[in-house]
């Protein structure tokens, strides 16, 4: 392991010591925080047993409580949350009821970490959670981690996704503290910690001699996998355990680079899947990228 790499770890170390108090107020309390499907929430209704409990929110971001039927719940914080329960029991049912919401099981809001970090996989934003934040929960770079990480974000402007490609001076947040370099993360975000001493960063993270390809978002198992001759993009969704409950097929992306540049491909797995469309499935290549989005509910 090189003295710069030595350096970087060790500097880590004392950044852990240091944010890691923060990092766990974040986790417990986050007023910023927006539900989503997949959250498990936790539902007090003052001396109101059968509105109390949790309540899992659906693919489509509503919950079923008793007297009210089915409530919308996405895209609120806790405390909003708690206020439209209050105004709608207080319409017709009790007087000044008191309601405290908390989120029990963070899963709506994912970014994947891949590369050379000690833990790769799938992590929760908890609220406005940075690179730090990440990497700490990652277990840190390995000793073979490079000095860039490069982050992949799906953008949506007037309807039309992109992917844009940040990257990060790994070196320049942990040796010089530059904090400009401590990006915060987005849902959905891509995390690669790249190896070091493999030229461009965004030709690092297509590596085609690394014989693998990834699949995030939307499957059972994301990571990364051995690739096999005569792959598709159905077949590595399947290696992936499938899709979830929350998937939207038919935006799937397969993300190939070429050189020094990306290709985006769109692939409509919905119809491949439900309608036998298999004309529309594509051939993999090692160092492919599947991306599965979320369903917009």
């Amino acid at each position: 392991m090189s003295r710069a790499n030595c350096v970087i770890i060790e500097s880590m170390k004392k950044i852990i010591i240091g944010t890691a108090i923060l990092f766990l107020l974040k986790i417990f309390v986050s007023a910023e925080y927006l539900i989503g499907p997949g959250d498990v929430l936790r539902i007090d209704v003052f001396e109101e047993d059968q509105l109390s409990g949790k309540y899992t929110v659906s693919s489509n971001g509503t919950i079923q409580m008793f007297l009210l039927g089915e409530v919308h719940v996405a895209n609120l914080t806790t405390e909003q949350l708690a206020q439209k329960l209050k105004t709608e029991l207080e319409r017709d049912y009790l007087r000044n009821p008191q309601i405290k919401v908390a989120v029990e099981e963070y899963n709506s809001h994912k970014i994947f970490v891949l590369g050379e970090v000690s833990k790769p996989g799938t992590y929760h934003l908890k609220g406005k959670n940075t690179i730090l934040d990440i990497l700490l929960e990652a277990g840190g770079p390995t000793q073979n981690a490079g000095d860039q990480l490069s982050i992949l974000r799906t953008e949506n402007k007037d309807g039309q996704e992109s992917l844009t490609h940040i990257p990060v001076n790994v070196t320049k947040l942990f040796i010089s503290g530059d904090m400009s370099q401590n990006i915060v993360l987005k849902d959905n975000d891509i995390i690669y910690m790249s190896r070091r001493e493999r030229g461009d960063i965004t030709s690092r993270f297509f590596q085609k001699e690394i014989n693998t390809f990834s699949v995030v978002g939307e499957v059972k198992k994301p990571g990364a996998y051995e690739y096999r001759e005569g792959y598709t993009v159905l077949n590595a969704v399947l290696e992936a355990g499938g899709l979830t409950e929350y998937a939207s097929p038919n935006r799937t992306k397969l993300v190939r680079g070429e050189g020094e540049e990306r290709k985006t491909i769109k692939i409509k797995l919905g119809d491949i899947i439900e309608k036998g469309k298999k004309e529309l499935d594509q051939a993999i290549q090692p160092g492919d990228l599947i991306i599965v989005p979320a369903s917009l509910f």
